[in-house]
This record gives C-alpha cells, structure tokens and sequence, in this order.
C-alpha cells in the first residue's frame, strides 16, 4: 500500500541497521535481549535467517498507511518519541489548523481526558509535519 524500494535495496539497508543495532551492544547481549540465541543473531547478519528490521518495515508497507502509523507511533511512544508523517505542505498547513482546532475544543472544558490528550497529540504531530514542511521548502533552491 505504501510506496516501496527495490526488494534488494531494502534488505540491504535494513541489514545495514540491524548491524548497527547489533555492533552497538556486541552479539552477546543483543541476542538475549531480543529472546533469540547468538547464533540466530549471526545467521540474521548473514543473510540466512529473516531479518527482523526488514520484517517490521514489510508488515507496514502491507498496510494502509493510517493502521502503519499507529504501529509506528506505538514505537516511537516507546522509545521516547513520537512518529510524525511528512506531509506537503498544502496539506500540512490545512491538517495542522484543523488539528489544533479539535485539541483545543478537546480541553476547552478544563478537563484532559485521555481523547484530549490523544487530540493534542494529533495536534502536536500536524505542526511538527507543517513545521518539516517549511523546512523542506526553504531548502529548496
């Protein structure tokens, strides 16, 4: 569903970031830390076992972009952040006004439940993507 590289590119590069991930605290720990053994590891990085980073990056492609960006989202709440999809900017500028609008409809009574906290998030992400839209632009010669 959603725009792919070529086959061969991705499994490279997702192979170049699972080394990373691996390099990063040595076979021996990441390998537990994922529940797999170091043989498992060093199979992944030898191409002979599936790659966990490509799995994760086909099982989004295969969706609607919408259902992908919760997942992503999930992740990225995880590990201390917040995902946000990149936008031209025509669509950036309309979804951000409409964005905040609903946020601060959502806490306009002085109460933040956890929709309104949902809706500021949603508000949060449409400025950072209007943001990155502008950022883009002036880049641009």
């Amino acid at each position: 569903m959603n725009e792919q590289k070529d086959p061969d590119q991705l499994a490279d590069e997702a192979l170049r970031r699972f080394a990373m991930l691996v390099e990063d605290t040595g076979v021996k720990r990441f390998a537990p830390a994922i529940g797999v053994s170091t043989r498992q590891v060093n199979r992944i990085l030898a191409g002979t076992q599936p790659n966990p980073v490509e799995r994760l990056i086909r099982s989004l492609q295969a969706v609607n972009p919408q259902v992908g960006d919760v997942v992503l989202d999930y992740i990225c709440q995880e590990m201390g952040g917040h995902f946000v999809r990149c936008e031209a900017f025509d669509q950036a500028t309309v979804n951000a006004v409409k964005e905040c609008a609903e946020a601060i409809a959502a806490i306009s009574d002085g109460q933040i439940s956890d929709l309104d906290v949902k809706e500021i998030r949603e508000a949060i992400s449409a400025l950072s993507s209007l943001i990155m839209s502008l950022r883009q632009d002036y880049k641009s010669p």
